[in-house]
This record gives structure tokens, C-alpha cells and sequence, in this order.
């Protein structure tokens, strides 16, 4: 199977799962729900949501990079598959097991990203969504840190930057944090203002956040 139909086939299947989970939560079968994401996360994925629970997700790379092939797209679908997991969680009032499930899944597409980084940035949307509504919550520094790189992979520059300073308030201007960010401004200033802009940040703003923390260290 080629690179592009094994894609094709993820998303048909994805397809399938989230208008399946979208009609079970409504009638109330939240167990048929589950039960249709594993089914996925086994057959796309060759892991159930059990050993997701149980194991490291370093663990669960050494696992999907044993075979090698097809595993950007793999995590894409890990991705997918965890977001809905969080998203049955979230209908069920379980919000330990919603904010646990969304950053498992962040952690799947940075992975993604890391593994193949021409994947097309439309497969990052929902990941983009759940980025938005973890950073309501107080989470740890390394929590933010996972949410600060996905929002610079999809160019979201403004809202990495609120994630950046928030790290570095709650750390009480930590210099591993403050280092992070001169590194990010510094790759910030490489692109062009073009791209920039689409990320809702100027040179100029980029420019004064630079020396701001310039002067902190």
C-alpha cells in the first residue's frame, strides 16, 4: 500500500468513527462509543485505548516505529482517535479523563509532525480545537510546553507566545523557559512577514518580546 492510500484510508475510517461516536453519545451509549474508537485505534493503529492507559508515550512510539512505515500517518490517527476519546470524556462531565486524553493526543500530532513534517496541516484542525480549550486549564510546565510546540507547528505564533509567557510566570521566570522562548523568537525571526502575519504576529512585536527576554536572562 502506498503512502497516499493508506491516508485515504485513514480518513474514510475516521470518517466513519466520529459520525458513529457522534450518534452513540446521543442516544446515551457511551460504552458502544468507546468501544467503536478502540476498534480503530486497533485496526489503524495496532494499539487498544488499555495499553495507551497503561503504558509511557515513549512507550507507544517504540512501539508504532518498530514496523517503520506509514507512521506520521499513524499518529495522525492516534491523534484523531484520542481527541475523541477526550471528546467522550468531555460529554460525560469526566474532565480528568478529557484534559488526560486531549494532551495524549497533542503529544500523538507533535509526533506526527516530528515523524513526517509535509503532513498537510489541515489533519491538525482538531488539534488546533483542543489546544484551544486545554489552555483554559492550570496545567504543569511540561503540559504547556507540549501545547506551546503544537501551536508553532500548525503557526499559530500569537497563541504559543500567551502559552510562552504563561510558562514563564507560573516558573517564576525559569531560565530553561526563558531560553525556550529566545530560541523560538530566533526561529521566529527566519520566516517572513508574510507567514508571520498569518500567525498574528508582527516583526515588530516579535522584535520587542526578544529583547524583553534578552533582559530577563
Amino acid at each position: 500500500m502506498i503512502k497516499k492510500d493508506f491516508m485515504k484510508e485513514i480518513e474514510n475510517s475516521l470518517k466513519i468513527v466520529k459520525r458513529e461516536v457522534d450518534k452513540n453519545i446521543i442516544n446515551g451509549d457511551i460504552s458502544k462509543a468507546k468501544e467503536a474508537i478502540n476498534n480503530q485505534l486497533k485496526g489503524l493503529v495496532g494499539l487498544d485505548i488499555m495499553t495507551i492507559d497503561t503504558i509511557s508515550f515513549s512507550s507507544v512510539i517504540d512501539i508504532i516505529s518498530r514496523e517503520d512505515e506509514f507512521n506520521g500517518e499513524k499518529y495522525i490517527a492516534l491523534g484523531e482517535l484520542l481527541c475523541l476519546q477526550g471528546f467522550v470524556c468531555q460529554s460525560t462531565g469526566d474532565e480528568e479523563g478529557q484534559i488526560r486524553y486531549y494532551l495524549k493526543s497533542i503529544d500523538a500530532l507533535n509526533e506526527a509532525f516530528r515523524e513526517d513534517s509535509d503532513i498537510e496541516k489541515r489533519y491538525f484542525q482538531d488539534g488546533i480545537h483542543i489546544s484551544d480549550l486545554l489552555s483554559v486549564y492550570d496545567l504543569t510546565i511540561n503540559e504547556n510546553k507540549k501545547i506551546f510546540k503544537f501551536y508553532e507547528i500548525v503557526g499559530k505564533y500569537d497563541k504559543a507566545e500567551d502559552i510562552l509567557f504563561y510558562m514563564i510566570k507560573k516558573s517564576n521566570k525559569d531560565k530553561n523557559i526563558i531560553s525556550m522562548g529566545i530560541n523560538y523568537y530566533e526561529r521566529l525571526k527566519n520566516l517572513s512577514d508574510e507567514v508571520l502575519e498569518a500567525g498574528n504576529l508582527s516583526r515588530e512585536e516579535i522584535e520587542d518580546s526578544y529583547k524583553e527576554l534578552m533582559n530577563i536572562c
